[in-house]
């Protein structure tokens, strides 16, 4: 929602809107980094081997946004909220089954119950598709200058088994690594005339400070809930933003005609 507004009503150059997108995902992606950090809710090792993976797909979304976007700008002035709103229902499902799976009484299963080779295919498999979702949240950060936090923590629930913390604090640092790489290559790409009576200096520092308050008191929020909670909490908060900004797309385009 940030790009069109910053884009539209602010009328600020595009690649410094992205680039204030993405310093704002930054921040708050290095506050839930350092809050899950001293929670014990991170899996730093994995996120910055995964981490380390992304940037390779964040520079690639950035070179060919780079040969995009000169000549595409109105593909810019809306949000699309359905992947937002996607990702949103996948926690509320995950949510459900919580409470369905704690309804149950399932008989003990062996650690060994299942063939090794299959256990062997399993493990394979997940591992390849951890790196197929991280490449294309990765590409999709560096592309349209949006952080893939919750894309990252869906990506390590499904195929590593992540709990919602966990997943959450880990993609969180994934995020930062991503975010702030991508922001790094969009600044050098924002021309100089950009800054000049746009009010940027002031506008981007506040939003990013606003936006990282406001999630140190959405961490506290979600760190006093059961894992169930949280999943329907993220979820409901998710699917909003995405609903939220389909309607301003919606009224971007009533607007333009």
């Amino acid at each position: 929602m940030i790009v069109p507004i910053l884009f539209i009503f602010c009328g600020f150059d595009l690649y410094l809107t992205l680039f204030s997108s993405l310093l704002v995902d930054c921040g708050n992606a290095l506050v839930m980094t350092l809050i899950a950090a001293k929670h014990r809710q991170i899996d730093i090792r994995r996120g910055v081997l995964l981490a380390g993976f992304a940037l390779v797909w964040v520079a690639g979304g950035i070179a060919l946004g780079r040969a995009f976007i000169p000549g595409n700008e109105d593909f810019f002035r809306g949000s699309a909220g359905i992947i937002t709103i996607i990702i949103g229902i996948s926690f509320v499902i995950k949510g459900i089954k919580n409470k369905t799976a704690a309804g149950r009484n399932p008989s003990p299963v062996k650690e060994n119950s299942l063939p090794a080779a299959q256990n062997k295919t399993e493990d394979g498999l997940r591992r390849f598709l951890i790196y197929v979702g991280v490449a294309l949240m990765a590409f999709h950060i560096g592309f349209f200058g949006i952080g893939g936090g919750m894309g990252y923590a869906i990506f390590l629930m499904l195929f590593l088994s992540y709990p919602v913390l966990k997943a959450t604090g880990t993609a969180m640092l994934m995020t930062f690594c991503s975010t702030l790489f991508a922001a790094g290559g969009l600044f050098f790409l924002i021309p100089e005339s950009a800054f000049v009576n746009s009010g940027a200096q002031l506008l981007i520092p506040m939003m990013v400070g606003l936006s990282m308050l406001g999630t140190i008191a959405g961490a506290k929020i979600a760190y006093s809930l059961t894992e169930r909670q949280i999943n329907f909490l993220i979820g409901s908060v998710v699917i909003f933003a995405g609903l939220l900004a389909s309607v301003q797309k919606y009224i971007l385009q009533l607007m333009a005609a």
